[in-house]
C-alpha cells in the first residue's frame, strides 16, 4: 500500500467550500441583506429570460440531477468496483452520493425549512429549498466520477479529457438549471455547491489516502507524461 500526503492546496479549497456554506445559511437565519442581492442576481441573470429552448434544455439537464439518476449512477459503479475489487471505490461512491447526498442533504433541508421561491415553477418540485440537493448531488456524483477518470484512465487516452469535461460540465449546468427552473434560490444552489465541494474533497483524501501502488503511480506517471508533453 501507498500513502499519500495530504493535499493542503485541495484542503483550502474545501475549507472554502465549507466557508460558502456557512455564509449563505448564517445569512439565511438572519435574514441578512447579501441574501436578497444574491437571490435577486440569480432570477434577473440566469432565470431570464424564460422561453420554451431553455425551458427545454434546462428541464432535461435537471434530470441528471435527479435523486433516482444519481442513485442509479452510484449501484452501477459500487458494484462494478466491488466486482473488480476496488473497495476504496465502492465505499467512496456510496459515502459520497448516498450518505453525504442524501442523508446529509436531507437533515439540513429540514433543519433550514426553507420554502421555495414563490415564483412560477417551469417543473413540479416539492419539498423544502435549502441547500439545493440537486447541486449537492450534481459536485458529489460527477466530482467523484471526475476523480475515478482521473485515477484509472491515461492522460494519452483522449476519452480521459471528454469525461472529465462532460463531468464538469453537468457540475455547472445542473445547479444553473434549479434557478432557471424557478425551484431554487441562487443561494440555496451556492450552498449545495459548496458544501459538496467540502464533502466531497475531503471523502476523497480520506478513503484514497491509502491507495494500491499501482493505481497511484499511475495518476502520478499520467501527470508527468502530461507535463512533458508541454
Amino acid at each position: 500500500m501507498h500513502l499519500r500526503k495530504f493535499d493542503y492546496f485541495q484542503l483550502a479549497i474545501a475549507l472554502g467550500g465549507l466557508a460558502i456554506f456557512i455564509i449563505m445559511a448564517f445569512g439565511y437565519v438572519n435574514n441578512l441583506s447579501y441574501i436578497t442581492t444574491i437571490d435577486q442576481f440569480g432570477l434577473h441573470y440566469i432565470r431570464e429570460p424564460l422561453t420554451p429552448e431553455r425551458s427545454w434544455f434546462f428541464r432535461n439537464i435537471t434530470r441528471a440531477g435527479n435523486t433516482k439518476w444519481t442513485a442509479l449512477v452510484m449501484a452501477i459503479t459500487a458494484i462494478i468496483a466491488v466486482l473488480v475489487r476496488k473497495w476504496d471505490v465502492a465505499v467512496f461512491m456510496v459515502v459520497n452520493v448516498g450518505v453525504f447526498g442524501g442523508g446529509v442533504m436531507s437533515v439540513f433541508k429540514h433543519i433550514f425549512k426553507r420554502p421555495r421561491p414563490n415564483i412560477y415553477h417551469v417543473i413540479e418540485q416539492s419539498g423544502y429549498s435549502f441547500p439545493s440537493g440537486h447541486a449537492l448531488n450534481a459536485i458529489l456524483l460527477y466530482g467523484s466520477l471526475i476523480v475515478l477518470v482521473h485515477y484509472y484512465l491515461k492522460s494519452e487516452d483522449n476519452i480521459r479529457y471528454a469525461f472529465m469535461t462532460l463531468f464538469a460540465a453537468l457540475i455547472i449546468a445542473i445547479p444553473v438549471s434549479r434557478v432557471y427552473l424557478g425551484v431554487h434560490y441562487l443561494s440555496d444552489v451556492l450552498a449545495g455547491f459548496g458544501l459538496g465541494t467540502f464533502l466531497l474533497i475531503m471523502s476523497k483524501e480520506i478513503i484514497f489516502k491509502y491507495r494500491t501502488r499501482e493505481v497511484f503511480e499511475n495518476a502520478q506517471n499520467s501527470e508527468s507524461g502530461s507535463n512533458i508533453a508541454k
